[in-house]
């Protein structure tokens, strides 16, 4: 399973980063007690590598892998990616699915924000809360351009708007179906928002 494989590779390269980043820290605090160098300098260091060690823990390693990877990627274009989980428990869906899942939904977000000539509207908020005996997730963020729905009310990739690749929005269908669950897309002015809900029975 290609999901599955690359999931696997990417929580490799990441533990090593995190371990990288561990070591990196206590190497510039006893470097900088050692060679006089200032506190504000320290502080300038170990703030650049808490970028790349800013784990997003959700209980859940497909998740808070994805989310610290989106969440870099965003930090590196300019985007403020805002996410609020609660305690939910996604492990009924296969861990590579579950990365692919987020991945594609978090990509034609920050494809759609990147574009966005208005540095203030280069957010995505991503709510995932338990809700009875459902799980809740919820993407919004701004875009620009006209979205068409077809019938079954996901977009449609047109001319003037490359945002929504089918492969991407099919991929995300596909896992919502196969687990039960219910997707649906909202547009409200300028802001697009996806709403996906999972049964957890």
């Amino acid at each position: 399973n290609k999901a599955e494989a690359q999931y696997k590779q990417n929580k490799e390269n990441v533990d090593l980063i995190n371990i990288k980043c561990h070591d990196l820290k206590h190497q510039i605090r006893n470097f900088g007690n050692k060679a006089n160098i200032s506190n504000e300098t320290v502080k300038e260091l170990e703030n650049i590598i808490n970028i790349y060690d800013s784990n997003i823990k959700t209980n859940n390693d497909a998740l808070d892998l994805i989310l610290t990877e989106k969440s870099l990627l965003c930090n590196e274009k300019g985007i403020v990616l805002t996410c609020m989980v609660s305690q939910c428990d996604l492990s009924f869906i296969k861990e590579g699915e579950l990365y692919s899942f987020f991945g594609n939904i978090l990509d034609n977000a920050i494809e759609a924000v990147y574009k966005l000539k208005n540095n203030e509207k280069r957010q995505i908020n991503i709510v995932i809360k338990n809700v009875y005996s459902l799980i809740s997730i919820t993407v919004e963020n701004y875009y620009e351009g006209d979205i068409v729905l077809d019938k079954n009310g996901l977009p449609i990739t047109t001319k003037d708007n490359k945002d929504f690749h089918g492969f991407g929005m099919k991929s995300i269908k596909m896992i919502v179906d196969k687990y039960n669950g219910t997707l649906n897309i909202e547009i409200d002015e300028d802001v697009f928002i996806l709403n996906v809900i999972f049964p957890t029975k």
